[in-house]
């Protein structure tokens, strides 16, 4: 019999305070799935979500900066909306420099930070870091073990992630948080013969009732099917992304909305559908059966 993997995260799963003032108690275990889906596919998920179930969400990415930028103004529009929202970063991003007088174990320290400071910004909580360096992620049982625990004690009912399945995605440590947490919360996280350990600690087997997988940016995908108008909350997410000033280069908020106002008429001339918010972050959305 193979034993369950045990890593030790850092952030507020072990003994950080949380950036938002949100207990950090274990949410009460919800009623066991029936089989049917309880999300209704034509009205908005974010809305139905938020008004059937528990304002809860977990963001699950691989680097530091990787929620800003895909996926900051829906986190700040969830947070500004009364979720409580935590966050996973699977590495802590220790290769993410030019410099050759920085190392690795410097970069993890300082991009960490950043990333609280982030989440502060956005009115998340404080991230928790898997600590697996930079590309050396796999979708093993080691870190579907992880989430999969993260999820049975935070209780999500919406999950955002990267894509990992959408073709030409080329970096390995984000397709491998977006495979890993799909495969972690179907069929792991809700059947109690995965990861039995977790029993120890009282955590009961949970499934989130939807998810959304990130990738689009402010542009639409072939595949993205769901928009977030992040227009109130642009520059809570220009903020949020410039907190990591080691990968900034020096840029400020003024580049940073020259830069996208750019790409927003670029998708213009393109072509784009009028009809989608000019300023927006697109997901896939994947509704569960529960």
């Amino acid at each position: 019999m193979v034993s369950q993997p045990r890593r030790t995260p850092r952030g507020n799963a072990a003994s950080s305070a949380p950036a938002r003032t949100t207990p950090l108690a274990r949410p009460t275990t919800g009623p066991r799935r029936s089989g049917q889906s309880e999300i209704d596919p034509s009205k908005d998920l974010i809305a139905e979500v938020g008004r059937k179930f528990a304002k809860r969400a977990l963001c699950v990415f691989a680097h530091p900066d990787d929620l800003e930028f895909s996926s900051g103004g829906t986190v700040a529009k969830l947070c500004a909306e009364g979720w409580t929202v935590d966050i996973i970063v699977t590495t802590s991003g220790n290769k993410g420099t030019k410099d050759p007088s920085v190392t690795g174990q410097m970069l993890a320290g300082e991009r960490e930070e950043e990333a609280r400071n982030a989440a502060a910004i956005l009115g998340a909580n404080e991230p928790v870091f898997f600590g697996f360096h930079d590309g050396g992620t796999s979708n093993d049982d080691e870190l579907r073990a992880l989430i999969v625990r993260h999820i049975r004690r935070t209780r999500p009912e919406l999950v955002i992630t990267w894509d990992g399945f959408r073709p030409g995605f080329n970096h390995r440590d984000h397709r491998v948080a977006g495979q890993a947490t799909y495969d972690a919360i179907y069929p792991s996280s809700d059947d109690h013969l995965y990861y039995p350990l977790d029993k120890e600690e009282g955590l009961e087997p949970h499934r989130p009732a939807a998810m959304l997988l990130a990738g689009g940016g402010m542009a639409a995908t072939p595949t993205a099917d769901y928009h977030v108008d992040i227009g109130g909350h642009f520059r809570t997410k220009i903020r949020a992304i410039l907190a990591h000033t080691s990968q900034m280069g020096g840029r400020t908020e003024a580049d940073m909305v020259k830069m996208y106002e750019e790409r927003r008429a670029q998708a213009a001339n393109n072509g784009e559908d009028p009809s989608l918010p000019p300023l927006r972050e697109s997901f896939t959305k994947v509704i569960f059966r529960r």
